[in-house]
């Protein structure tokens, strides 16, 4: 949201000062405004960052449940700070992105903090508007496409429940249009208004998958909500927001844009059979698992552009078939995907690997591999970092998964290269907790990305290509048998430019 503010600031001729704990300068939006990290949190960051300023815009809030920071320090003290600052500056107009209904749910711990702050706002002595929007299109596809992609949607309660979300570029022209409005609120909503169940059928039909929609009692997310709070995970305002969107009507009577959401649910999937790995010919693995979830993942939080792999896009040799596809994830890194099928459909592999180049972050590789009764799974992650990033949350992950028997990797030469966070799982009758496994791994580390430094791409690509160059030069099964199969300068090109890209 932030961004597309940004964009459409930029584009209007406005001089623009952008701020955020890591600056993330869009492609298509680079120059043309000053950039500064700062931390609402940290009010000794934010002095000075108003001065001369008209209008202040906030767009933040916690996106994501954890135990280190709640609603309460981002969503209202963090806000708090930024109007201290403002008013500090002589600021004449504040105007802020809340939510839909937020001062209806007290016991909501992000709907709490967005109404108190708006409070405080309208205390101020400024100018304030305050924008509340029912929700955003890629915030519906995040709750809806990892449920259509499992084959089942589980909706709560028996009544249908509308919305009708809007499409940030549009909400941004809106928000920018009306910044300097003299204490004014604007319910917000996109011009198309669905039911959860029409929307969770557009998204099966999008999908070319037959709709399977359960409906679960209220109940069930109590549950959740007691058990989260038992466990002390920083998860129990999340679930209390979730089941609070489930049940509330969010239809903005403020109706702005001219994009479709349903052609926007058409758009999620537009191309996907061919470019999340085509089935090229009858040995093409079949599945999806790993691969389709980390191309979701990585497409809700960057845009992706396809990179032609000519050749290497597929590989067949001493009866295994390899297709792969890379893509440029816009201002961070390149994903990379690859399944193989071999010994006659007795083995089956996916493999993911995502290598930062924008970020501080470390390389990250996961291969789910089902072989003659037995699943192996390798979560790894490769310090390729210029300073040291924090992926502790990984570990909760792990935590989580003790159950399925862990292996002993061995030694490899790039083990300096290793973080403490990779896990590794071998047994019989684990697919599917192995797969649930890499799912919620590949999700929390793009949830840690989030928090990643910007840094010099041409600096952070010799990083990568000190370990990539370590792990051709030193070998291991997957190597050596690439070195059979493309020869010893394709397999430094496979790795080098497509698999861990560095610098080539």
């Amino acid at each position: 949201m932030g961004s597309d503010c940004l964009r459409t600031l930029v584009r209007q001729g406005h001089e623009v000062t952008a701020f955020g704990r890591t600056v993330r300068k869009p492609e298509d939006c680079s120059e043309g405004y000053r950039a500064v990290e700062a931390d609402v949190t940290n009010p000794e960051s934010l002095k000075g960052i108003c001065d001369g300023a008209d209008v202040v815009i906030s767009t933040v809030g916690l996106t994501s449940a954890g135990e280190s920071l709640t609603y309460f320090d981002v969503d209202y003290l963090g806000n708090l700070n930024l109007l201290k600052e403002a008013v500090r500056a002589g600021v004449k107009h504040f105007a802020y992105v809340s939510v839909l209904k937020a001062d209806r749910a007290p016991k909501v711990p992000m709907l709490n903090a967005k109404a108190r702050f708006e409070k405080a706002l309208k205390k101020s002595g400024l100018s304030w508007v305050i924008f509340r929007p029912g929700g955003y299109f890629y915030d519906i596809a995040k709750v809806f496409m990892p449920m259509v992609e499992k084959g089942k949607v589980t909706l709560l309660g028996k009544s249908d429940i509308f919305a009708n979300v809007v499409d940030t570029p549009d909400f941004a022209e809106f928000i920018v249009s009306h910044m300097c409005d003299d204490n004014k609120f604007y319910s917000v909503g996109g011009k198309e208004t669905y039911s959860y169940e029409e929307i969770a059928k557009m998204f099966f039909d999008a999908a070319g998958k037959p709709p399977f929609i359960k409906r679960a009692p209220v109940v069930l997310f109590d549950a959740l909500i007691l058990a989260s709070k038992l466990q002390k995970n920083g998860k129990e305002g999340m679930i209390r927001f979730s089941k609070w969107t489930l049940t509330e009507e969010m239809v903005g009577d403020t109706v702005i844009g001219d994009a479709s959401f349903a052609e926007y649910i058409k758009s999620c999937y537009k191309g996907q059979n061919d470019t999340v790995i085509p089935q090229k010919n009858a040995e093409s693995v079949k599945s999806a698992g790993m691969v389709k979830q980390a191309f979701i993942c990585t497409k809700s939080s960057y845009t992706l552009k396809q990179i032609d792999m000519g050749e290497y896009a597929h590989i067949s040799k001493s009866g295994m078939h390899f297709s792969s596809r890379v893509y440029d994830a816009v201002d961070a890194g390149r994903l990379f995907l690859m399944k193989m099928k071999g010994f006659a459909g007795l083995m089956r592999m996916e493999t993911v690997t995502f290598t930062p180049t924008h970020l501080d972050a470390p390389i990250f590789s996961a291969d789910i591999v089902h072989a003659f009764g037995k699943t192996t799974l390798v979560l790894e992650l490769y310090d390729t970092t210029l300073d040291k990033a924090d992926f502790e949350a990984l570990n909760k992950v792990k935590e989580a998964y003790t159950s399925i028997p862990v292996y002993d990797p061995g030694t490899h030469p790039y083990d300096s290269f290793r973080l403490p966070e990779s896990d590794y799982k071998r047994g019989k009758g684990i697919k599917d907790t192995a797969e649930s496994m890499a799912a919620r791994y590949i999700d929390t580390y793009f949830e840690c990305l989030r928090s990643c430094k910007r840094v010099d791409p041409d600096e952070k690509k010799k990083e990568n290509a000190g370990f990539t160059r370590c792990l051709f030069e030193n070998g291991g099964m997957a190597v050596d048998q690439f070195k059979k199969m493309l020869g010893e300068e394709k397999t430094e090109e496979f790795l080098m430019k497509y698999m861990f890209y560095s610098h080539w």
